[in-house]
């Protein structure tokens, strides 16, 4: 009886000691981030490694859900497992609803903190837009933290900075604000240069991109060469119009 004790505790410690977790390591771009995954890590997955195979997608989510980070883990070989935590980039700040907020590539959004490494990327320049987003779908309850899919429509954001980021007026943008006039949107972009200040509107329904945005280019170096601030409305077909700020 003895002996098939012992037998049974050898078999049970050997068991265990083939599944403990041998090898984790975290690679995360800051101690804070580091620290955060080791408050949720599930601890059962250290006497268990095969529980980090399922465990780890609970874990991604919840981080990424957290903070605006991504999360990826990945057995290298068995039981041996590596994560890895870096902060979301940041694509565009806008300002909505009271708020600025950060919007990554993929479409997630989460409250701007100045300080924060990935922010940094999105540049100074801040869209103001609609109260609906975009959307006259959205209703949304603000949240006060976390990452959430952004109500915001990023599709116009994205067309018009695919349109007009390499022009040379883009440039001198410190401010878009992005709403609606006659059905069509509308964009008063607030520009410097040296300390000369410009407003500008544009519709970009009224013009295809080959035309409006080197005659703007043009409008804004003859302007820049005279002195003085200047309202450039662009919201004319077939004209850009321009009068003193």
């Amino acid at each position: 009886m003895l002996v098939m004790l012992i037998g049974c505790m050898t078999r049970i410690y050997e068991y265990r000691f083939w599944f403990t977790l041998k090898n984790y390591r975290v690679e995360a771009q800051s101690q804070a981030l580091e620290q955060r995954l080791w408050e949720v890590f599930p601890q059962r997955c250290l006497t268990f490694w095969p529980h980090l195979v399922k465990d780890s997608k609970g874990m991604k989510d919840f981080l990424e859900r957290d903070m605006p980070v991504i999360v990826d883990t990945k057995m290298e070989s068995l039981g041996r497992f590596k994560t890895s935590i870096t902060w979301r980039k940041a694509w565009v700040k806008v300002n909505w609803r009271g708020r600025i907020w950060c919007i990554s590539r993929d479409g997630k959004m989460w409250l701007y903190e100045p300080g924060r490494p990935s922010e940094a990327e999105a540049g100074n320049l801040v869209w103001q837009v609609p109260e609906d987003g975009g959307s006259d779908e959205v209703r949304v309850q603000l949240p006060m933290s976390g990452v959430f899919d952004s109500p915001v429509s990023t599709e116009v954001i994205d067309s018009f900075l695919e349109e007009f980021r390499g022009c040379r007026w883009f440039e001198a943008a410190q401010e878009i604000r992005w709403g609606r006039r006659a059905g069509m949107d509308l964009f008063t972009l607030k520009l410097a240069h040296g300390r000369q200040k410009f407003e500008l509107y544009l519709q970009r329904e009224k013009y295809s991109y080959q035309y409006i945005g080197p005659a703007i280019d043009e409008v804004f170096a003859d302007l820049i060469s005279k002195g003085g601030n200047y309202v450039i409305d662009a919201t004319y077909a077939g004209k850009i119009s321009v009068r003193n700020l």
